[in-house]
């Protein structure tokens, strides 16, 4: 089992019109909407294989108690990870919200 890679994320600021947003998102890269949904769909899977080893250890399969405790320590960082974003964005969008115009 091996540690999927932190991707960065790179790009430049979107612009205005959605035309030309998706132009740019195909010319420089991914959009920052295709990256978020490929990181949570890596932690959806993470957070699977935790459960599914889980659930092989209880059943008491021949499951190894190391990759278990991996998987599942892997699937909660990535959970703690993910809160944390969605908590910073949280934060960032109130703050925008109460700027006045």
């Amino acid at each position: 089992m091996s540690i999927a890679p932190v991707l960065p994320i790179t790009g430049e600021i979107a612009p205005v019109s959605s035309e030309a947003a998706s132009s740019a998102s195909r010319a420089g890269g991914p959009s920052f909407g295709e990256v978020l949904e490929k990181a949570f769909g890596v932690l959806n899977e993470q957070l699977n294989e935790a459960d599914r080893l889980a659930l092989a250890l209880a059943a008491g399969k021949d499951v190894d108690l190391h990759q278990v405790m991996v998987a599942l320590e892997t699937a909660s960082i990535g959970l703690q990870a993910a809160l944390q974003i969605r908590n910073r964005a949280l934060e960032a969008y109130r703050e925008v919200m109460s700027m006045p115009i």
